[in-house]
């Protein structure tokens, strides 16, 4: 009974050996390879590195040699910005010779064969001397010309203004000129035009200013409605004195607009609401600026038969 007990005990021994000696096995073979890949790991890293390290000193070499091309660069620019700064000096003082020739016209020929002369030394400055020699000359003969024809100008002014004042000098006084094409219409309520006095609910007045009346910048227009009697037609606005050429004149106001005269010809128009029911008669609307009569227009009103 005991020989079998230490036989099983024995079986289990060496098994728990197999199996330590084989783990054992396992972990070597592991361990062997995780150190040869990251052993062989390293060799890479190694190698990038001494890729990397090298493309920085190609990289350090080459930014080295940039920073010497700039800084010849910025010589060159330098000289070139002296150079640059002769040639302006060089322009300078040819403009100032030009500029004497143009002065010197009554010795230009004398001048012209001097400049011959230094031309024939100065073979760097010689064709543009000469250029400028003959663009001086052209440009005299062009001021030439536009001088006589600004003369021919002047004088064909002179005769466009001496017949224009004849002519002005036979016609009316600006004073005399006054807006035209007046229209007077009164509408009902429905829109309606009407002639009737008491239909009347409102009324438009217009008028074309024509540009012979020569009226400048924005100025307010008065609207002045009167009956035969010159009184005022409807309660008025305000009354205004009216400054015209020999007189000064009160007028009442019934509508006042602000225009600008420098758009003209032009058309003015009023629209009024009647506060109070018209009565039958004749009428006149004048219209004025502070100190101009723009005209005026008469007009009337009919009397209502029964309901109509």
């Amino acid at each position: 009974m005991e020989s079998g007990t230490l036989n099983h005990k024995a079986k289990i021994t060496a098994s728990l050996l197999t199996a330590l000696v084989v783990l054992f096995l396992a972990g070597g073979i592991y361990y062997w390879k995780k150190s040869w890949s990251l052993a062989k790991q390293n060799d890479l890293n190694e190698l990038r590195a001494d890729s990397l390290l090298s493309a920085k000193l190609r990289l350090e070499g080459d930014l080295r040699t940039l920073a010497n091309q700039l800084d010849m660069a910025k010589d060159e620019s330098q000289s070139l910005d002296n150079r640059i700064n002769q040639l302006h000096g060089q322009l300078d003082r040819q403009t100032n010779t030009i500029g004497g020739l143009r002065r010197e016209n009554s010795s230009r020929d004398r001048t012209i064969g001097s400049l011959h002369q230094d031309l024939s030394t100065l073979s760097v400055k010689g064709d543009s001397m000469q250029n400028q020699l003959e663009a001086s000359r052209d440009k005299i003969s062009w001021l030439t010309q536009s001088n006589e024809l600004l003369i021919s100008q002047n004088k064909e002014l002179q005769q466009k203004v001496s017949d224009l004042t004849e002519t002005l000098a036979t016609k009316a006084p600006r004073a005399a000129i006054t807006g035209d094409a007046f229209l007077v219409e009164a509408t009902k309520p429905n829109q309606k035009q009407t002639a009737k006095a008491k239909k009347v609910h409102r009324l438009m007045v217009s008028l074309n200013v024509p540009a012979e009346m020569q009226l400048k910048g924005v100025q307010d227009v008065y609207l002045s409605l009167t009956d035969s009697q010159h009184n005022a037609m409807m309660s008025p606005l305000r009354s205004t004195t009216i400054s015209l050429s020999n007189v000064n004149q009160v007028i009442p106001v019934h509508a006042i607009q602000g225009v600008d005269f420098s758009r003209n010809p032009q058309r003015i128009s009023f629209n009024i609401a009647p506060d109070h029911t018209i009565r039958p008669g004749h009428y006149r609307a004048a219209v004025f600026t502070k100190d101009a009569y723009l005209g005026s227009v008469e007009f009337q009103f009919r009397d209502s038969f029964l309901f109509f």
